[in-house]
């Protein structure tokens, strides 16, 4: 009887979670603690939706094309051109050895990667924590996350989203308490493994040693309370472990003999002066924003209540500058992936601002300030963030559908041994008969005459009878696939051509075969008879490259010829090319 007593006042003095949540949090009262988890709620709802309804990126079949070549033994640079690092593409080849070649295959793997979208939206609530407050820290991790550039971005697969937290996690290790030796080493071994998956760390590690020079100049050496001896150390701790990894990986595949082929690919490749994306004035954002930005973090780091979060105000704050700007000035394809490491930053600062704002509103006694007393700021803020995101994205439009089609007919048409003729590996599974990706540093050195533009005769070589037509691609070869090649439906074209006749003799026809296989005449109804070639047409045959002549016996108008692969598995020419990437 006693202990029942004593249980059920231990179970009256606890206080409901709700409440436990309101001090822990100190955010301002239980509507609050109400409205951030159903954002948050409804942050994961949308994120989980959208990773199976949103449109796949080329990025993620380049990548998947990688991976798939990894797993069935091929080696990155030697075999298959790719212009990546190639931590991130071997750490996923078991996984994709696990799953398999099927259609769905995208979607399983952006799942795979979802864990690390939670690594990041921890390592926001962690930083903004560690700057301003857990409260700030709860509207910084719902505000980044629903933010559409960031959100759309965030779930995709690819490297950048491995990346990313990597190096939240390293800025994490340096924020998180003195700096010493141990934890240099182990803040450089992260930012290693971002070495390791992408060469665009040179930036994030030029930001930290810049930031870092400067934060201590701000705040003082003295109230910084290291000395510089001891400060060398680590910085040497820190930039040992941080070229560890890549060494290892240069090292590797050196004694492999793939030197040359990895360090045009990973270095060569991706330098290429002139080639820009932007306006060649953004040069000057850095020289006249950059000295603005010192400024605002000197203010920063006056308003810190103390030396060290005063430290770690104005690093974070500097970051977030240098590298954005950076970016902007020095870097020569500014994409919507190059803001991943920043914006969970970025929001840091943002939800911080957002907060001081609704206070102010509530302490001046405004209309808005008794809103803002129960739901502040960010809440709103956030709401409007999730109607940007459905206008940008309805969410019951199917986007993925076009890209698992593609791979669904790919298996179907074509056999383990076959080449295909594609943009960046967007058939994911079959050998590329032309070894460099069709992207902006390949068409300028194609167009500079850097490099040869070669994928039509290596298409004939390798007899790749399959293709698709996407927008990125040379116009040589796209005119070649239009030439040569046929749509069949699910952004796939299949060697072959439509029959034309003769001016003198209406059931002739004269065709040229270039890309030489077995082939078969097709009409659209009814069956095909006459004479291919002098001899009667019983099925496939195997024509050589030129000129072959059909003579109709049946009564078929539109008569096609095309890969008798892709006739036997059912693929027949289509009125129009249904491709996604077109």
């Amino acid at each position: 009887m006693a202990k029942s007593r004593t249980t059920s006042a231990s179970g009256r003095g606890r206080k409901p979670l709700l409440e436990r949540a309101v001090e822990y949090f100190g955010i301002s009262g239980r509507t609050e603690c109400v409205a951030a988890a159903s954002l948050f709620g409804l942050m994961i709802g949308l994120k989980l939706v959208n990773m199976t309804r949103y449109k796949f990126d080329s990025d993620e079949s380049q990548h998947l094309h990688v991976i798939w070549a990894w797993a069935r033994g091929f080696v990155q640079y030697r075999d298959i051109c790719d212009n990546h690092m190639p931590l991130f593409q071997i750490a996923f080849a078991p996984i994709f050895a696990l799953i398999g070649d099927r259609p769905t295959i995208l979607y399983w793997m952006r799942f795979t990667l979802l864990p690390m979208y939670f690594v990041t939206m921890w390592c926001t609530y962690r930083i903004a924590t560690l700057l301003f407050s857990k409260r700030a820290g709860v509207w910084a991790t719902i505000e980044a996350g629903l933010y559409p550039g960031y959100h759309f971005c965030s779930f995709e697969f690819r490297t950048d989203n491995l990346w990313a937290p990597l190096w939240l996690l390293c800025l994490i290790v340096l924020l998180n308490g003195t700096i010493t030796v141990r934890r240099a080493l182990a803040a450089g071994l992260l930012l290693g493994l971002c070495f390791g998956i992408s060469g665009k760390t040179t930036l994030l590690l030029v930001s930290i040693l810049t930031s870092g020079a400067l934060t201590l100049l701000l705040v003082g050496w003295r109230k910084a309370g290291l000395s510089r001896g001891y400060l060398m150390r680590c910085v040497a701790a820190f930039l040992a472990t941080a070229l560890l990894i890549p060494a290892i990986i240069v090292g590797i595949f050196a004694l492999r003999g793939i030197w040359q082929q990895f360090r045009y690919w990973v270095v060569d490749n991706n330098i290429l002066p002139g080639l820009l994306n932007h306006p060649a004035w953004w040069a000057l954002i850095f020289p006249i924003a950059f000295p603005l930005v010192i400024c605002a973090a000197w203010i920063v780091v006056r308003k810190a209540p103390d030396p060290a979060t005063a430290f770690r105000r104005g690093f974070v704050f500097l970051i977030c500058g240098f590298y954005i700007l950076a970016l902007w000035s020095f870097w020569a394809l500014v994409t919507r992936q190059d803001y991943l490491p920043y914006h969970p930053l970025a929001f840091a600062f943002y939800s911080a601002a957002s907060l001081l704002v609704s206070n102010y509103f509530v302490r001046q006694r405004w209309p808005l300030g008794a809103l803002f007393k129960h739901v502040p700021l960010p809440a709103f803020i956030a709401a409007g963030e999730i109607v940007a995101i459905i206008i940008l994205h309805p969410f019951w439009i199917d986007g993925g559908k076009n890209e698992t089609n593609l791979l669904r007919a790919t298996l179907t048409l074509t056999g383990p041994g076959d080449y295909v003729l594609d943009e960046k590996g967007e058939t994911v599974f079959r050998q590329r008969c032309f070894g460099p990706i069709w992207e902006p540093f390949v068409m300028e050195r194609i167009r500079r005459g850097l490099m040869i533009d070669n994928a039509a005769k290596n298409c004939v070589e390798k007899r790749a009878c399959v293709a698709t037509k996407r927008k990125d691609m040379s116009s040589a070869t796209t005119r070649f696939v239009e030439q040569n090649f046929l749509p069949v439906g699910k952004g796939l074209w299949v060697a072959g051509g439509f029959l034309k006749r003769s001016q003198e003799d209406l059931k002739r026809f004269d065709f040229d075969v270039v890309i030489p296989a077995l082939y078969e005449i097709t009409a659209r109804e009814g069956t095909v008879s006459g004479m291919l070639d002098g001899t009667p047409y019983t099925g496939a045959r195997f024509l050589a490259a030129g000129k072959h002549s059909f003579v109709q016996t049946s009564n078929e108008s539109t008569l096609a010829f095309l890969w008798a692969q892709a006739v036997d598995r059912h693929f027949l020419p289509v009125d129009h090319d249904d491709n996604p990437g077109h």
